[in-house]
């Protein structure tokens, strides 16, 4: 099982090739499941990638409005700090 901490969330419309917060490359894509939409009752999957340096979430959305929610994926788990 692998234990991924997350401190930011950013909302990004494209799949970044190195960090938009700290600019490293040390990036893992899905290592949570994040959804978005109106609620969190309603929200659909949506692709996203961890920078490990600096533990940013980039979540990949076109909707700047949207619920955005934190899921553990299978195998792995996460943790938002300062929760």
């Amino acid at each position: 099982m692998v234990h991924y901490f997350i401190n930011k969330i950013k909302r990004v419309q494209g799949r970044p090739s190195s960090c938009i917060q700290c600019g490293k490359s040390d990036l893992k894509e899905d290592a949570v499941l994040a959804t978005t939409g109106p609620s969190e009752k309603n929200a659909d999957y949506t692709p996203s990638v961890l920078c490990l340096s600096c533990e940013t979430l980039m979540v990949i959305t076109n909707n700047p409005g949207a619920v955005i929610g934190i899921h553990h994926s299978a195998g792995n788990q996460a943790t938002v700090r300062g929760s």
